[in-house]
């Protein structure tokens, strides 16, 4: 026998079943929806599908070389997003959330700290170096560098001058005259690299795990290839969180760039080859060497381009510290 209100009741108890049903599912659906979207949009809503992620690194890879190979001229965000082929707009956002600088204080960086190496290793002058950098006016250049380094440009090398014959005194005459290097031309040359920042130690090791797994997915390293280390900045100059280290490789054939791997060209011309013979934490001290001691006393001057290392061993890893050789190539007229 059915009591009275039992359909109403069995009826309420079925919607409450159903509804919380749904809710399960909703929820199922909701965390679905968030892990999708872990994946295919970063903090501020961009897509960061992985070839999107590819298709940027690319562009951002070929900006940063137009960039350093281009400090000279006007670098207007218009002209570095069409070098992107992005949008003014999305370029500026992509390229700050990529790299941690505005575009226009990234320029500057690097402008100011180029300056820096210019005046401290070469005699041009201060209004020279100005025009070197991009600076209409050396007005312009000196409050820029005195905002940047708390000096003005020529504080800064008289202070440098100090810290060089500070270091010949120091350094005994046999540690100068040791430093006897080749003189070798070099032609410019194409390489894949993928670069990291950070400490250059810290930073090579993340470089070269990056460029290591493409080449040999694709099959690129011979006997004939170059394993080339491009350190852009002085630690001394630029905080150690933005210092560039490039791992390099050699490449014949059509390689095309793959998202963080892309290429770019090593300057051609004359090169003063010094060889290291130890460990590659004995290198800092083989720069100093080099910076302080023999450029001074060379009668040859810097080039404008940066220094690099080409790496002997065939396989670094499995060689003893003491049988490591290195090559520093420093650009020189």
């Amino acid at each position: 026998m059915v009591k009275k209100g039992s359909d109403h009741s069995t009826t309420q108890r079925y919607r409450l079943s159903a509804n919380v049903r749904f809710k399960k599912q909703q929820a199922r659906n909701s965390a679905a929806h968030r892990k999708d979207a872990t994946v295919m949009f970063g903090k501020e809503g961009y897509v960061v599908r992985p070839s999107t992620t590819n298709s940027y690194q690319e562009r951002l890879n070929r900006v940063l070389i137009h960039i350093q190979k281009n400090l000279d001229e006007p670098l207007t965000i218009e002209r570095l997003a069409e070098v992107a082929c992005l949008s003014p707009f999305h370029f500026h956002r992509i390229f700050s959330a990529h790299v941690g600088e505005t575009v226009t204080g990234y320029v500057r960086r690097l402008r100011l700290e180029r300056a820096a190496t210019r005046i401290a290793f070469t005699g041009e002058s201060v209004t020279d170096t100005a025009l070197g950098v991009g600076y209409e006016t050396p007005a312009a250049f000196t409050r820029a560098f005195r905002e940047r380094f708390g000096m003005s440009p020529s504080e800064f090398r008289g202070q440098q001058r100090e810290t060089i014959l500070s270091f010949a005194e120091n350094s005994t005459a046999k540690e100068i005259i040791v430093m006897k290097p080749e003189m070798r031309e070099f032609s410019k040359t194409k390489v894949l690299f993928v670069r990291r920042t950070g400490a250059y130690g810290e930073a090579a090791t993340a470089a070269w795990e990056a460029l290591m797994g493409f080449a040999y997915k694709n099959r690129l390293m011979t006997g004939e290839t170059l394993m080339v280390g491009i350190g852009h900045d002085d630690p001394a100059i630029t905080a150690e969180e933005k210092i560039r280290y490039d791992a390099c490789v050699t490449f014949s054939g059509d390689v095309k760039p793959e998202g963080e791997v892309g290429i770019q060209t090593i300057a051609g011309g004359r090169y003063a080859v010094f060889l290291h013979k130890g460990a590659y934490t004995g290198l800092p001290e083989i720069y100093r060497n080099i910076f302080a001691g023999w450029l001074a006393t060379s009668g040859c001057t810097l080039r404008d381009q940066p220094c690099f290392e080409v790496y002997l061993n065939r396989d670094p890893r499995r060689t003893k510290p003491e049988n490591l050789r290195t090559e520093i190539w420093v650009p020189v007229v």
